[in-house]
Formats: structure tokens, C-alpha cells, sequence
């Protein structure tokens, strides 16, 4: 099981490696910033709209979004408490408690998560991030984490985040999707397999930013980690699979579920972080420790869930 991870891991290295090398003297932050315009743009909505025209997953529309908005809305309210609760007692400082927010309850399932399932259970389940991402953890970043990030850091006052979400092509490309499904029109095949053809540079692409993105900071208060890593990695996925179970998700699309939702925080933290002066050195760290984790802990799970 763990052999089927190793190609995934050796493009996160190579991610990692670029940030150490910085060959032709290109910053990975300069690489990054590259690299994410070209798959917002053209790579995610070309996998997007090729997964959910091609999908013949049918009810599993509906009870994916579900369980990801329960599991997300669930750990965020408790994370809400907890990271407060510590703030008010002078714990933490509120750039602390914005970071820890936003590395606890938002996962990113097209970034980690989608190889992952892809590796462990198959191309046929890569459906289930998308979806998990698309409809349930992309709106609730940049609606609610946006608001949090604001509350809690620097408020940027005429920024709109919010409403980055109608301006994101691969937001576009879900409307356009769904519509094109349900109406039942037909699209030509030369089509398809130029979707498919950009669709497949998203895992590779996405998994080389992620590396990029991963270091561990120098002063670490280490014990401040802990609750994310049982946010992130063990209170979702037990989250996810209680409430999918209830839905009605079953099997290889509920073992894909459960792992789109401990997937690590997602990269966007960063930016919001930077954006709102939260605590991006922290933010940084907790999605490393939490992408090392789970990357050697989703094997045992798939094992136990399939």
C-alpha cells in the first residue's frame, strides 16, 4: 500500500528540493505564484469540467457536499471554541488563533487529497475530492475563512476576498458542468480528451506547489500543533465517516471521502496568512507536520476502511 504513495512523495520532495536549490535562481514563492495561476486558470477547470461531465457518480453529488459541509462546519465550531477559549485565557495572540483555525478546519483536497486517492483507491474515486473541494471546503474558505482571517488578523479593508469565489474560472467551470450534466447535452469527444489531457497536469502541478509551500518554522510552540493534527487528521475523518455512513456513502466513495477530509490545510492558507498578518510561520508548520502524517498514516486507514 505505502509503494503506491511513493511517486506522490518523490514529486513533493522534488517541491521541497526546489525551495532548498532554487534552481535558475527562481524563488519557489516566484515558482508557486506561477504554477497557481496556471492551474486556477486552465488545469483545474479543464479537470473539473472533465470529471463531472464523465463522472457516473449520481447521488454522490449531493451526499459528498453534505458530509463535507457537516464535517468542516463541525470542526470549525469546535476549533472556534477551543482557539478562543486559549486566546481569552492569554494563551495564544489572535494571529495565533486565526492561523490554527484555518490549518484545522479546511482541508485541501485538490491538493494532497486528490493523489492520494488516486494512489490508494484508484483514478475511478478521483471524482470525490473534486467534489468535496468544489462544494463544501472552497466556498467555506473563502466565505468564512476569509471573515475569520479578517476577525482575527489585519482587516483589509476594500479587499472582497468573498468574492474572489465568482471570479475563480474553476468556480465557473463547476457551474458549467453541472449545467452541461443535467441538461443532458453531449459533448464531442475531441473535447473530452483535450480536458482530460490538461486535467492531467493538475496532480503533478499541485503536488510540486505543495512542496514548495512546506518548512518548518524555528520557533515552533510544538504544543500548539497537537490540536490540529486531532482537528485535522483524526476528528474529520471520524467526522466523515460517521456522516457519510449516514448519507448513504458506502465503500471505496466513502473511504475517498473520508480521506478528502483529513486531507492537510489548504495551500490558500498561506496567502491568507500573509494577507491578514496571521501567524504564517505557524500555518506553514502545521500543514507540513500534517502532510508528513498523513501521507504515512492513510495507507493503515484505507486498509481498515476498504
Amino acid at each position: 500500500m505505502y509503494q503506491q504513495l511513493i511517486p506522490m512523495s518523490l514529486v513533493l520532495f522534488l517541491g521541497v528540493l526546489w525551495r532548498r536549490i532554487e534552481p535558475a535562481n527562481l524563488p519557489p514563492i516566484q515558482v508557486r505564484a506561477v504554477l497557481g495561476t496556471l492551474v486556477i486558470n486552465f488545469i483545474a477547470p479543464a479537470l473539473i469540467l472533465e470529471v463531472l461531465l464523465t463522472s457516473s457518480l449520481k447521488e454522490e453529488l449531493f451526499q459528498v457536499p453534505v458530509t463535507g459541509n457537516a464535517t468542516i462546519l463541525t470542526v470549525l465550531s469546535i476549533s472556534l471554541v477551543l482557539y478562543t477559549a486559549l486566546l481569552r485565557l492569554k494563551i495564544i495572540t489572535r494571529a495565533q488563533v486565526g492561523a490554527l483555525i484555518l490549518a484545522s478546519a479546511f482541508g485541501n483536497g485538490m491538493g494532497v487529497g486528490l493523489p492520494t486517492v488516486s494512489a490508494l483507491l484508484g483514478a475511478g474515486q478521483r471524482d470525490i475530492p473534486v467534489i468535496y473541494d468544489l462544494l463544501a471546503a472552497v466556498p467555506f474558505v473563502w466565505v468564512i475563512g476569509v471573515m475569520l482571517s479578517a476577525h482575527f488578523g489585519t482587516r483589509v479593508t476594500g479587499g472582497r476576498l468573498g468574492q474572489e469565489l465568482l471570479r475563480m474560472p474553476p468556480f465557473w467551470a463547476m457551474a458549467i458542468a453541472l449545467g452541461l450534466r443535467f441538461s443532458g447535452v453531449t459533448i464531442p469527444d475531441p473535447i473530452l480528451k483535450t480536458l482530460h489531457l490538461l486535467g492531467s497536469a493538475a496532480v503533478p502541478l499541485l503536488l510540486l506547489m505543495v512542496g514548495m509551500t512546506l518548512h518548518i518554522g524555528r520557533n515552533m510552540r510544538w504544543g500548539l500543533l497537537i490540536p490540529v493534527v486531532g482537528f485535522k487528521l483524526f476528528l474529520s475523518a471520524g467526522l466523515a465517516l460517521g456522516v457519510g455512513h449516514l448519507v448513504g456513502l458506502s465503500g471505496a466513495t466513502l473511504a475517498a471521502t473520508v480521506l478528502t477530509a483529513a486531507a492537510p490545510p489548504v495551500a490558500i492558507g498561506v496567502a491568507l496568512c500573509d494577507r491578514f498578518k496571521l501567524d504564517t510561520e505557524l500555518f506553514g508548520t502545521a500543514m507540513t507536520m500534517t502532510t508528513v502524517l498523513y501521507v504515512a498514516l492513510v495507507p493503515q486507514l484505507v486498509t481498515w476502511l476498504v
